[in-house]
């Protein structure tokens, strides 16, 4: 059961995960744009049960559910990345690829604000924003 409520494995449910893992676990999109990319496949669940299946993997951590930049939402695939909820995220401006940022020094940033600003960060919800490396052209 998840969020309190009984999850059926039916063949739409199975559709959505199986688009959402091969098209956002890298890059987010938007509940538009994943509704649009599942309506090819067999099996497609209607535009509110894409909407209401969103949702409900957003609520039970199946997906990640993020600001977009100049408003909105964009979801993406946790999977593998189930504890993401331990490191912040990069996310690219240009492509929108978003990345892990599991080196340790989301640990120091969250406990140095903590310190100096007395402030909590939920590090899992919290994105940086910027131009990864292939879209800045190569340029460190």
């Amino acid at each position: 059961m998840e969020n309190g409520k009984k999850q059926y494995q039916t063949a739409g449910r199975t559709a959505l995960l199986a688009y959402l893992k091969r098209e956002t676990a890298e890059t987010p999109q938007t509940a538009d744009e994943i509704y649009r990319g599942v309506t090819a496949m067999e099996h497609a669940p209607g535009r509110s049960s894409v909407y209401r299946m969103l949702s409900d993997l957003a609520a039970d951590g199946t997906v990640r559910k993020y600001q977009a930049e100049g408003g909105g939402s964009v979801y993406q695939f946790v999977g593998e990345h189930a504890d993401c909820g331990g490191h912040f995220h990069l996310q690219c401006l240009s492509c929108g690829k978003v990345s892990h940022l599991k080196c340790g020094c989301s640990a120091e940033i969250s406990e140095s604000l903590l310190k100096t600003h007395g402030f909590l960060v939920d590090s899992g919800r919290s994105v940086l924003y910027g131009t990864c490396l292939a879209c800045a052209g190569g340029v460190k």
